[in-house]
This record gives C-alpha cells, structure tokens and sequence, in this order.
C-alpha cells in the first residue's frame, strides 16, 4: 500500500474507530496535512537539494521560473509547519493545529500518551520558532523594519536540517498515536507520487537531449511540429 492510499484509510472508519472520537475527528485531517507536507519537502528536495548538475538542468531549462517554484515550495513548507504548531484557538475560532489535538489528546485519551506527547510537542515548538518568525514578519504579512531591511533582528537563517527536524517531531507525535490505538504507523516520509520532481526532471531531460539532436541536424525543425503538445 502506497502512503496516499494509506492516507485515505486514516479518514475510514474502519482505521479510525479504534480512536476515541473527539481525537480522531482532528488527528485524521492533521494526519492528511503531514502527507501532503511530506509530498511537498519531497518535491522540494528532489528538484533543489541534490546535485549541483541537477541545478544546472533545472537553470538550462527555465532559470527564472524555477527560481520562482524554489521560493514558493520553501515558503509554503513554513507556512504550512506554522500552522501546524498554531494554539489551539486564536480568539472565538478553533484551529486545526497539534495544540488543538493535544488538548483533545490531556481531556479524552491516555495520561501517558498525553504526556509523552506533550514533550515532542514542546521540542516541535522549539524547532518551528524560526519558522513562524518568518510566517508572522514575512510571508503571511509585511513587518516594516523586516521589508526594509533595518531591523536590529533579522530572519534567521533556515536550513535544510531545521526543516527535516521538524517533520522528524510531527511524524513521531502522529505515529505515537496511531501505535497506542491501532498497533501501526504511517511511513509519511516515503510518499508515494508518480507524478514528482524526478519525474519532472526525467522529461526536462528528454526535453534538451532533443533539442540537442536539432542543434545537430539529426532532426528537424518541422519534427517538433508534429507532437500533440506544439501549440499546448
């Protein structure tokens, strides 16, 4: 079983029934939201954080627009990890967040589940700091002295690192969970897409090999007319 299919079993009733339900009905959508945050960090490290020739196809093809889907999946992994590690509430509305599943967690499960819990929660919070720094000063809104690059304090740096610690903690918090209950875990780490940045870069490398073979007059011009996707 893949992780996608795996996803939706979480969100069954047979998977679920053995949670109490005021903790599944949270831990269930959390439990999608880590998936699709792993299918993200996956895409992310197959197209950015491999090898440097793999940068230099990716600068061959389209420079300018890859640049762009760089900063737009990293800042979508932080947003996303800031919400995940938001209170429980803000103001009258509840959030769908791991504070909200841990106080579910201290009022209707296990004292010790919950305890345990608590303390990967603290360190998830400690490891998603520099994260909602930049979700509050940055990307979610524009602090004036961060914008204008004057203020005292700075963004911190983010690695790649910070970003696999913090997933490290959220897989561990939902497995404790899905162990206790059901005897099982979810390998969120290995999604499963058929359609990802290696397949991606598979096509762009077809892409210049056969622009190569038109440089060198093996093919012509009038062959690329021929693909379904010419006027795409």
């Amino acid at each position: 079983m893949n992780l996608a299919d795996e996803s939706n079993q979480l969100n069954g009733s047979f998977f679920m029934s053995s949670i109490p339900t005021s903790i599944a009905e949270v831990y269930g959508p959390l439990s999608t939201e880590v998936t699709w945050l792993h299918g993200r960090w996956i895409c992310y490290r197959q197209l950015f954080a491999g090898s440097a020739h793999r940068i230099d196809l990716l600068n061959e093809c389209a420079s300018n627009f890859f640049l762009i889907i760089q900063d737009v999946l990293i800042d979508e992994v932080q947003v996303c990890l800031s919400k995940l590690t938001d209170p429980a509430t803000t103001g009258k509305h509840e959030n769908l967040s791991f504070e909200q599943l841990q106080a579910r967690l201290e009022k209707y499960g296990d004292a010790k589940l919950a305890a345990n819990n608590r303390a990967t929660l603290d360190a998830l919070q400690l490891k998603a700091a520099s994260f909602r720094e930049w979700r509050n000063k940055q990307l979610a809104h524009l602090d004036l002295l961060t914008a204008m690059k004057s203020s005292l304090n700075p963004l911190p740096d983010i690695s790649l690192e910070m970003v696999e610690d913090a997933l490290e903690l959220l897989r561990h918090y939902l497995n404790a969970i899905e162990i206790h209950y059901i005897g099982s875990e979810t390998g969120y780490e290995h999604f499963i897409m058929q359609s990802d940045g290696d397949a991606l870069v598979a096509i762009l490398r077809y892409g210049l090999r056969y622009e190569e073979l038109l440089v060198e007059k093996k093919l012509s011009f009038e062959d690329t007319q021929k693909s379904k996707w010419y006027d795409a």
